[in-house]
C-alpha cells in the first residue's frame, strides 16, 4: 500500500541519483495492501494507531528497497516492448461486505456482472527477443486472512532479527 511520505522519500532519492530522469510526474509507487505485514510507515493517523505509531525503520526499509530495485532496473535498461492483457478470474476474490454492496442503488449494481471486480489487467515487459522481463498486474483482492501459522512464522522472522540485550 503506497503512502505519500514514502513516495516523496523515494522520489527525492531517485531524483538525486538520476537528475532529470525520475520525478513526481513519472514515478508510480504501487503496493499491495495486506494484513500480515509490517506497519508504522503510513503518514495517516488511523494506520499509525493500529501499529502503535510511526516506525521510521520500517519507512526507511521500504524506501531503501524500492530505490535499490529502481537502481538495478535502471542499470539494466534495454530496448523492448510492452503488451497489455485482460482476463476474467472467477472464484479468486470475494466481496467482504455483500450486504453493504446491496445498499448501492439498483442502477449502479446493474452496471456490473459481479459484486466484486473480477478483471485482471497485466502490463508485460518483454525484451527484444520476446522474453518476459517483468510484469505489473492489477487485480482487486484484499489479503485479510491471517492464520495462526502465518503469524507464528512472521513473529519468528521478527524475533530472529531482533538483537538480544546483553
Amino acid at each position: 500500500m503506497g503512502d505519500t511520505g514514502v513516495r516523496r522519500s523515494i522520489i527525492s532519492q531517485l531524483s538525486t541519483l538520476f537528475p532529470g530522469v525520475y520525478s513526481a510526474t513519472n514515478v508510480a509507487f504501487v503496493g499491495t495492501h495486506q494484513h500480515s505485514g509490517v506497519g508504522g510507515y503510513l503518514e495517516n493517523l488511523l494506520p499509525q494507531i493500529t501499529s502503535l505509531g510511526y516506525v521510521k525503520q520500517t519507512a526507511d526499509a521500504i524506501v531503501a528497497g524500492t530505490v535499490l530495485a529502481v537502481k538495478r532496473a535502471h542499470a539494466n535498461l534495454a530496448p523492448g516492448k510492452l503488451s497489455l492483457g485482460n482476463t476474467t478470474i472467477l472464484d479468486a476474490n470475494i466481496n467482504r461486505s455483500p450486504t453493504a454492496y446491496l445498499a448501492n442503488p439498483a442502477s449502479e449494481r446493474a452496471r456490473y456482472q459481479h459484486d466484486q471486480d473480477k478483471e485482471m489487467t497485466v502490463l508485460r515487459f518483454d525484451d527484444t527477443n520476446g522474453n518476459a522481463r517483468g510484469l505489473l498486474s492489477f487485480f482487486a483482492v484484499h489479503g485479510t486472512s491471517l492464520y495462526e501459522e502465518w503469524l507464528l512464522s512472521y513473529m519468528n522472522v521478527i524475533l530472529s532479527q531482533t538483537p538480544l540485550v546483553s
